[in-house]
């Protein structure tokens, strides 16, 4: 079985270890370039060290395991899993089948929120800087560090984290060689958030199709910053498990839409955002149709379920897979300045004890 991505994955350990540039083209071994840090290759050794078959089954199986599992662990009711499971079903295939690692991105950010609300900035710090190794957009999942206490904790933890995990791929290159890997990365992230403005599936794309194709992606994403970001002037909520919540659902979903080479396979993660803001909004009609939405563009479109030349035509072609994810965002920031609490149910008992 062949799998591009993975391809890049497992290579990548190689070309680590005989200190090879981890961001060339190597098109006898796979198509475009490895994106990740170097600690990305030694994180995952134990998988790429094995036999390419076998790895391969291991990396889905993982993946796959690893989202259900932080879903579950979540402060949610046993139909609010199912609900999620279901709804995202189709979505996690679209990421696994392209062996990618977003599935993992999403349940990072959600074991992030656990450890806070069990007051472990350690593991919160530890899964934020284990994401940033893999896609360095998973920072965001950090907003959340402002709603706890132990706030100098959590950033100290980050930094020895970030130390540590930035060592790791000393166990396989030495100490020039990583500094010099490292260099390489940061040329790549570059060169690569310059990626053509066209070619991608997010709020980039939309503003571009409707509004001007000369707005720059860093005013783009300072505007979203600041949006995002408006929210934490309501202090006197800080403390409701609703609105933790609500900022959860936000971060994972602004990972996904502000990233200027979002593609299809990157939407479990905001659909696990979307699936949170589902369970605590008012449930109007707005709120009905905006998930019936995400079912159809966001879901579905890139299956066989939905109509081929209606994804040909319009749904490829102007992003309509972001839209909306994107207005299910503008929806939930709308409900964070203005919501003053919302019924308790069965969910809010389940947080000091997650089942």
């Amino acid at each position: 079985m062949d799998s591009n991505n993975y391809q890049i994955f497992y290579y990548s350990l190689h070309h680590l270890i005989d200190g090879k540039d981890l961001y060339l083209l190597y098109p006898a071994e796979y198509g475009d370039h490895y994106h990740y840090a170097p600690t990305f290759a030694a994180l995952f050794a134990p998988i790429f060290a094995l036999p390419f078959s076998v790895g391969l089954f291991l990396w889905h199986l993982l993946f796959t395991a690893v989202w259900v599992y932080a879903v579950y662990r979540m402060p949610l009711t046993h139909n609010q899993k199912v609900v999620a499971y279901w709804f995202s079903m189709q979505e996690l295939f679209t990421s696994l089948v392209n062996s990618q690692t977003n599935p993992l991105i999403a349940a990072l950010s959600l074991f992030t929120f656990i450890s806070f609300e069990k007051r472990q900035p350690f593991w919160a710090a530890f899964f934020i800087i284990v994401g940033f190794n893999i896609k360095i957009y998973s920072l965001v999942a950090a907003a959340l560090f402002l709603l706890y206490p132990q706030k100098f904790r959590f950033l100290a933890y980050l930094l020895l984290w970030g130390v540590v995990l930035g060592l790791l791929p000393l166990l396989f290159t030495s100490p020039d060689q990583l500094v010099w890997q490292y260099e390489n990365w940061v040329r790549q992230l570059l060169l690569k958030s310059d990626y053509d403005k066209w070619a991608n599936t997010s709020i980039h794309k939309l503003v571009h199709l409707t509004i001007s194709p000369d707005i720059s992606t860093s005013t783009i994403i300072g505007v979203g910053v600041v949006l995002f970001c408006t929210v934490y002037r309501r202090v006197q909520v800080y403390s409701e498990h609703w609105f933790k919540m609500l900022l959860l659902a936000s971060a994972l979903i602004f990972q996904v839409i502000f990233n200027p080479v979002a593609e299809s396979p990157t939407y479990i993660i905001a659909v696990t955002g979307v699936m949170i803001w589902w369970f605590y909004c008012p449930k109007t009609w707005l709120d009905r149709a905006l998930l019936i939405s995400c079912l159809i563009l966001t879901v579905l479109s890139p299956s066989d379920i939905f109509p081929r030349f209606l994804r040909q035509l319009l749904v490829t072609p102007y992003a309509l897979k972001a839209l909306p994810c994107v207005l299910i965002w503008f929806r939930l920031l709308y409900l964070m300045h203005t919501i003053k609490s919302v019924p308790a149910s069965p969910a809010m008992e389940l947080v000091d004890n997650p089942s």
